[in-house]
């Protein structure tokens, strides 16, 4: 068939505008749950429990249930104007009501499940059914069903390596319905800032004419023309690195660090709940609760990683300050704040590596390079993808998508694949009121097969980006741009029975790996020119310009990671260990943390700094195991490092890698999975030679 002709087996999703809807779909999805739990309680005893009539039954409700549970996370997150209304103030009003619609149903969709399944006679039935198979370890199951048995028998009785305090589940479960509730404020408030601070254009010296354009003006008391810099967003980032006022600068780094102040009570209620519950399940801390499932097991072979890692950074970090106090008349590495870092940084490349990342943006417009990075993933991995929306008209008719901007693809395999159906992935680029921040990648539908018909469902996945329209990436936005397309092709190659299994399903430690190891293909010669163009000539980088790049990724490598070890250390140290169940200072740690090596912040030491409010990632479901993004670094880079470099194009590499570890998901042990492809256990040498520590 010709491939403009194709049919997907599985039509595409319909996305409704009305917020009754939302709330309807919600209600049936738990309506139908309880029922499944209410039939199988009636009709199956302890004595009688078998995989099939129990935890098949379980897994496949799972399967159903998350068709609807994503699909209100993901209405809840893009907000604005549904596809076919008007951005009018009426419009505007529908969105936000549907918004909130989806967020109440996710919140409540969130718990529901879990809820049923911690009713005493369900966990009887989970304990006896994993009782009988943990005689034969698992024999008589595939290893998937084995995997998810054990799984679903910890979740009940959170006792694996724990020794729960007698009557201690009542109050658990409410702990665990309480924390529900606050991450939906905390990342409510998050998505919800609207901090500013307005400057005018001398005080924005060096900031690019291109981004001072497309931010909102006012007059000033004296007339003076003023601009508003929001402070809650990716472009401040940008800002900050061309910012040449050190008085701005501070300005808008304080702002940064004091956004939603209504999360202060939140974080540190949070902090105290999550202590308790892993008390109550026999855990001496939230961390040692969390890692346990993890790759890495305890908080001591965290801790090991850690404290190597932060040993290289101090001892690098008085090196790389030398080199950026030299970038300012009278500077000293004594004076240089956390504020300077993202200017200082890239004056520094610029001088020493001719690195102009607003000479390089011309090379990377945004639709443009997506379209390279998906030819790239297609020809690397098997894939083709096929627009299947191209006008606002076909939105309002067909309900395709939930905003007009949002690009819609079916994927399929290449014909050396088998040329079959894939699924489909929805790009959602541009930002707009409503929409939460920053870059992320979620499933719509994960992908799983039917028990009884065999037949796949298959999956379906959404990027997020905040880029304004008609953008040109710099060169951290391309890195980061690749990394959530990586988790959408994860998302799309996935072959897994069970959908908590299916792609990007993994352990927190090793979720972030193959999007990461991705991230080499920006810092390649070979991977550079395929991904740009310049958005006059279609040129690919210049020789010069792809060589300067790849240099600077060794180029100041404590201060590049420094804000990721802030962040991974504060995670540690206020989930550790609680003594005689103490209160955690989380202020006076945040500020040990951010002062780390020295480092002057004033931003960070004003008394309106709680620069931990804006950590989304610890109520996303990184709390204690923010270690994960480093720790799952260093297996992309022992993964790229053994096969990929020098080889960024050869598809037969990136076929193996797609069956070998992509499909594979959560399926098996994921230790297994990287012991399997690498043929060997994995290093950290990779790791911190390719952070020149």
């Amino acid at each position: 068939m010709d491939e403009l002709n194709r049919y997907p087996p599985q039509p595409p999703l319909r996305f409704t505008s009305d917020p009754v809807a939302i709330t309807a779909a919600a209600d049936a999805a738990c309506a139908h749950a309880q029922a499944v739990v209410d039939e199988l309680l009636a009709t199956v005893a302890p004595a009688t429990a078998t995989f099939d009539n129990v935890l098949g039954v379980l897994l496949q409700l799972e399967n159903e249930f998350q068709k609807t549970s994503n699909v209100a996370v993901i209405r809840a997150l893009t907000g604005g104007v549904t596809a076919g209304e008007t951005s009018d103030e009426a419009g505007k009003e529908s969105a936000a009501a549907l918004r909130k619609a989806a967020g109440q149903a996710a919140n409540k969709l969130s718990r529901f499940l879990p809820d049923l399944k911690a009713d005493k006679r369900v966990v009887a039935l989970v304990g006896a059914v994993y009782q009988g198979h943990q005689q034969d370890d698992g024999a008589r199951l595939d290893a998937e069903s084995w995997k998810a048995l054990r799984q679903e028998y910890r979740a009940s009785f959170s006792l694996i390596g724990g020794a729960p305090i007698p009557g201690s589940q009542e109050r658990v479960a409410e702990i665990e319905k309480r924390l529900s509730d606050i991450q939906g404020k905390f990342l409510g408030n998050l998505d919800d800032a609207q901090d500013c601070i307005w400057l005018t254009r001398a005080e924005l010296k060096g900031v690019p004419d291109a981004t001072l354009g497309g931010l909102e003006t006012r007059s000033s008391f004296n007339a003076e023309e003023q601009l508003r810099v929001e402070l809650n967003g990716p472009q401040v980032r940008s800002i900050l690195s061309h910012l040449a006022v050190p008085e701005s600068r501070h300005l808008v780094y304080a702002g940064m660090k004091s956004l939603a102040a209504e999360n202060i009570p939140l974080f540190h209620e949070a902090v105290q709940l999550r202590h308790e519950a892993a008390r109550l399940c026999g855990y001496s801390s939230h961390a040692a609760r969390r890692v346990e499932t993890m790759m890495a097991r305890t908080p001591e072979v965290v801790n090991a990683l850690l404290d190597g890692l932060r040993e290289k950074v101090l001892a690098q970090l008085p090196r790389d300050l030398e080199k950026l106090s030299q970038m300012s008349p009278g500077q000293s590495p004594d004076t240089i704040s956390s504020a300077d870092l993202p200017y200082y940084s890239s004056v520094y490349e610029q001088k020493n590596y001719s690195i102009d990342q607003e000479m390089i943006a011309q090379y990377f417009p945004l639709l443009p390079t997506v379209s390279r990075m998906l030819n790239l993933f297609g020809r690397h991995f098997g894939f083709t993808f096929q627009a299947i929306t191209d006008a606002a008209d076909k939105f309002a008719a067909e309900r395709l998508a939930w905003h007009e901007d949002v690009l819609v693809y079916s994927v399929w395999n290449d014909e050396q694949e088998g040329g079959d159906f894939v699924g489909y992935l929805y790009l959602d680029l541009h930002q707009r009121e409503g929409k939460t921040g920053g870059a992320q990648c979620r499933p719509l539908h994960l992908g799983c097969l039917d028990p009884t018909s065999g037949q796949r469902h298959y999956p379906s996945t959404v990027l997020l980006t905040s880029f304004a329209r008609n953008s040109h990436l710099h060169h951290a936005d391309v890195t980061l741009l690749f990394h959530e397309m990586g988790h959408g092709i994860h998302d799309l190659a996935g072959k897994c029975r069970y959908s908590r299994f299916h792609g990007a399903e993994t352990v927190g430690d090793f979720n972030e790996a193959p999007s990461q190891m991705l991230e080499n293909w920006c810092w390649d010669p070979q991977g550079l020119r395929a991904l740009s163009g310049n958005h006059e000539t279609g040129a690919p980088l210049p020789d010069d310009m792809v060589d300067a790049i790849v240099k600077t990724r060794a180029v100041l490598p404590a201060v590049k990671i420094l804000e990721q070890l802030r962040v991974t250390l504060f995670d540690s140290v206020v989930h550790s260990d609680v003594k005689d169940g103490a209160a955690i200072d989380a202020d006076k740690v945040y500020l040990e943390c951010a002062n780390l090596g020295g480092l002057q912040c004033e931003g960070d030491r004003s008394e309106n700094s709680h620069g931990y409010t804006t950590y989304r990632h610890l109520f996303s479901g990184n709390d204690g195991t923010m270690y994960s993004y480093l720790w799952s670094r260093a297996i992309a880079q022992d993964m790229f490092d053994a096969f990929f470099a020098g080889n960024t194009l050869d598809d037969k590499v990136g076929r193996r890698y797609r069956h070998m570890v992509l499909e594979k998901g959560g399926s098996q042990d994921e230790m297994k999975t990287l012991v399997d492809f690498l043929g060997r256990k994995p290093s950290w040498d990779p790791f911190y030679r390719s952070l020149g520590l």
